[in-house]
């Protein structure tokens, strides 16, 4: 999934927010409920499985594209069709800088 380019700097500059709960739209059962999940000052979310602010991996994520609606405090629920995941073992995606 393509990436808006960030409003206010240009790059998406992703603080984490909480933490995810993923779930299967389809079926309401949880895929994983150990995700972080991150907004930047422009309001451009994301969601994954690994801990790019430490430098890890990406590992499964979220783009912005697939959460809207998703609230802004406490442990989020994201429901989500599980072919919207998408994976990497960079520290980063492109358009995006973890702090």
């Amino acid at each position: 999934m393509g990436v808006d380019d960030c409003t206010l700097y240009g790059i998406h500059k992703m603080k984490i927010v909480s933490r995810a709960i993923i779930k299967n739209k389809n079926t309401g059962k949880t895929i994983n409920s150990h995700w972080s999940y991150y907004r930047c000052k422009c309001g451009n979310l994301f969601a994954c499985s690994g801990a790019p602010q430490l430098g890890e991996p990406v590992m499964d994520y979220l783009t912005n594209h697939y959460m809207d609606g998703v609230g802004m405090s406490g442990i989020i629920t994201i429901f989500v069709d599980p072919s919207d995941i998408e994976s990497t073992t960079d520290d980063t995606i492109p358009g995006h800088s973890f702090m």
